[in-house]
């Protein structure tokens, strides 16, 4: 059996606040089988031995061809939901061997549903046809796909799937996929486990390449995104390819390393990410850089080996920022977060050995909270980070804006909505993040590097237009209030203060905070209400 395709797809119209695609299928099949005995000794209708007569069907022609056809419509709404129909075998070709008979394909028709993030895709399914004694089988799937992107190695994704319908039909599939921006490697496995006394699984493997080298374009936006990730992670990089004198394949290995190092300490790993940076290093044993993030991994590791509750308990949440400062080379912030995690387990006596070290390793002294500190934006930077990491943008932007609702002017989140919004291509947002991150930076090498990444942003926002749907929520606009409003609120604000109405004051103050991040006098207000509240 062979079948040849040439298929067509593209965007036909917007209409309801989405976007309707159509696409085509032309089929070419045919199939053949050769000659064998049992075509000239046919078993006559009711007997169990041959005749000695020629099967009328075997013994015509040996091959057919016909012409098929799919069509499909595929409707796109907002940036999650999808509804698809596609009807198989729309002309029903005739595939008998003999010309004198009819057999046609009956026509298949699918209609899905489906909901998709970035990185994972959720869908059911009914399918209808025409059974062979006339009635009508039905079928309905229930499915599941997840992507698991790897920096410099690719992507890795698995799926599964289950259906069921009539005529005891039951059946279980599931596959895994690899993929590059050249390669796609493809296995899918189904198997019936209903109806037949026995199973027989089929087995299929795809392989596919995509042809042309990538752009210029193409190429530095992958340059400038991994910048920005080894920039929250402390490097300080120049927008380039490779090091000078070192072989491409060394190089690759090289990166490969320091990206799973710098995955696995975002995971709060970091024994494992001493045994990966360990072994980058003895590549490139002269490399200062990597000594120094050696010698600081070394030193946590040895003390704690893993946080593996950050993503949910307050206090490990602070610790693991603050050991992410410590690594990233920011020792007062380091210090500051590591004291957010004493002050919320006092009860922790090797938190306290680990504090004092700190101190001793950085010559920064520990910040005494009079009252346990606010760890609601801990909890959703660590996710913020981790997500970012995995490239899971769409959670980094969610989670990073969570933490501004709470902490307007932290850096690290507006660092990572520029970094999130970048890979999403959604560049009027990634310079909006970026420039705010340099203003409330004050190291001068920081603020340098930052200012490249701008650079870059406004030249890939002139080259690339902004996509027709965004994938991330946007960065929210700052609200406006003139001078009158906001001395209105900030004296309110004050009013409830003195009333010990704490919330109240909170909320108004934000309000200030988000339409004049400049404000002294209110951010030192909000400063004061956040200690007062319990």
């Amino acid at each position: 059996e062979e079948a040849f395709y040439l298929g067509y797809g593209r965007r036909w119209l917007n209409f309801g606040g989405g976007e309707l695609y159509g696409g085509l299928n032309l089929k070419y099949l045919r199939s053949s089988f050769g000659s064998f005995p049992e075509a000239g000794n046919a078993v006559p209708s009711g007997g169990v031995v041959g005749g000695g007569q020629s099967d009328p069907l075997l013994s015509g022609r040996r091959s057919q061809s016909a012409l098929d056809s799919d069509v499909g419509l595929l409707y796109r709404l907002g940036k999650h939901y999808g509804i698809g129909l596609d009807v198989m075998h729309a002309n029903s070709p005739n595939v008998a061997y003999s010309g004198a008979e009819k057999d046609r394909l009956s026509p298949i028709v699918k209609l899905g549903f489906n909901y998709r993030s970035l990185l994972s895709n959720l869908a059911v399914e009914y399918d209808t046809q025409r059974a062979p004694a006339g009635t009508r089988d039905h079928s309905f799937t229930t499915a599941a796909e997840r992507w698991f992107p790897k920096v410099f190695l690719g992507d890795f994704g698995l799926r599964g799937a289950l259906s069921a319908g009539t005529r005891d039909y039951k059946q279980l599939s599931a596959g895994v996929s690899y993929r590059t921006r050249r390669l796609g490697a493809d296995y899918a496995m189904s198997m019936p486990i209903g109806g037949p006394a026995t199973t027989v699984a089929a087995h299929r493997v795809g392989l596919s390449f995509r042809f042309g080298r990538a752009t210029e374009d193409e190429e530095s936006l992958e340059m400038v995104l991994e910048a920005m990730k080894q920039f929250k992670s402390g490097q300080r990089v120049e927008l380039r390819r490779k090091d000078a004198g070192a072989s491409d394949a060394l190089q690759r290995t090289l990166e490969e390393l320091q990206s799973q190092a710098r995955a696995q300490e975002s995971h709060a790993k970091y024994a494992a990410a001493l045994e990966t940076l360990g072994r980058a290093l003895t590549l490139a044993p002269a490399d200062k850089t990597l000594v120094e993030r050696y010698g600081r991994l070394s030193f946590i590791s040895q003390q704690i080996r893993e946080v593996p509750e950050y993503r949910t308990d307050p206090m490990q949440a602070s610790l693991h920022l603050g050991i992410v400062s410590y690594l990233a080379g920011d020792g007062a912030k380091a210090v500051l977060k590591v004291s957010e995690a004493v002050a919320l387990a006092p009860e922790r006596k090797d938190l306290e050995g680990f504090l004092t070290q700190l101190e001793v390793a950085t010559g920064v002294k520990r910040t005494v909270f009079g009252k346990v500190p606010d760890h609601q934006a801990a909890v959703a930077l660590t996710k913020a980070n981790s997500a970012l990491e995995d490239g899971d943008y769409v959670t980094a932007v969610t989670e990073s804006l969570n933490v501004l609702r709470v902490e307007p002017e932290n850096a690290a989140a507006w660092e990572n909505l520029g970094t999130a919004y970048f890979a999403l291509k959604q560049f009027e947002d990634s310079l909006k993040a970026w420039n705010r991150a340099y203003q409330l930076e004050k190291s001068p090498a920081i603020r340098a590097a930052i200012k490249g990444y701008i650079k870059s942003i406004s030249r890939a926002k002139e080259k690339h237009p902004a996509p027709s749907r965004a994938l991330a929520p946007a960065l929210p606009a700052r609200p406006s209030l003139s001078p009158q409003e906001a001395a209105s609120l900030f004296n309110r604000a004050i009013d409830h203060y003195t009333r010990r109405e704490f919330t109240s004051a909170k909320e108004l103050l934000e309000r200030i905070v988000a339409a004049d991040p400049e404000n002294v006098e209110a951010q030192k207000a909000l400063r004061r209400v956040r200690e007062e509240l319990p």
